[in-house]
């Protein structure tokens, strides 16, 4: 069972998924967050990076709706998405299995130097990417930097993101992953 502040995070994840902002997920919202990406890191109609990234989206879509009786075809509510994250948040294993796969696909397209870091212009193209304001992306990538060496290893990111569906610690770095809750 998800807890209220699980709740609240996932919420706000629901909220970045919700791209037309018409209260529920639809295939159109993985087009809309698509081409805000596309944007944001510059990337080129149809590069690798583009392609990644799509990819990505529709295999979280996929997953999203994959084994949930109440979805199938239907747009997703908060009620819904909530109720998928219950189900993919049940374990470490089940996070691994549902969750951290969106991760690993979006990656390599974010990671545009690829050198394993987010450098903060990255970042930053990250959370823009998230329909959040340049101060706010600097003001996250400063909490989400804890050894303050001015960039995220890949170890940092997925914990913060791990983090972000886990933790119960109000302070925690990872809280912010998605904006601010």
């Amino acid at each position: 069972m998800l807890s209220d502040f699980q709740k609240q995070k996932i919420s706000r994840m629901f909220r970045f998924f919700d791209a037309d902002g018409n209260k529920v997920i639809e295939p159109e919202d993985m087009d809309i967050i698509a081409e805000e990406f596309r944007k944001s890191f510059g990337w080129q109609v149809g590069s690798e990076d583009d392609k990644k990234f799509k990819g990505a989206l529709k295999k979280y879509w996929r997953r999203l709706t994959l084994g949930n009786e109440d979805a199938q075809d239907e747009p997703i509510t908060l009620e819904v998405f909530l109720k998928a994250y219950e189900r993919n948040l049940q374990s470490p294993q089940s996070y691994e299995e549902y969750v951290k796969p969106f991760l690993d696909h979006i990656y390599p397209a974010i990671d545009t130097n690829k050198d394993d870091m987010l450098q903060p212009s990255e970042f930053n193209h990250l959370y823009l990417g998230f329909r959040n304001s340049l101060q706010e992306a600097q003001a996250a990538f400063q909490k989400l930097d804890l050894n303050g060496d001015g960039v995220l290893s890949r170890e940092e990111v997925y914990q913060h993101f791990y983090d972000f569906h886990f933790s119960q610690d109000t302070n925690a770095p990872g809280n912010f992953f998605f904006g601010s809750l």
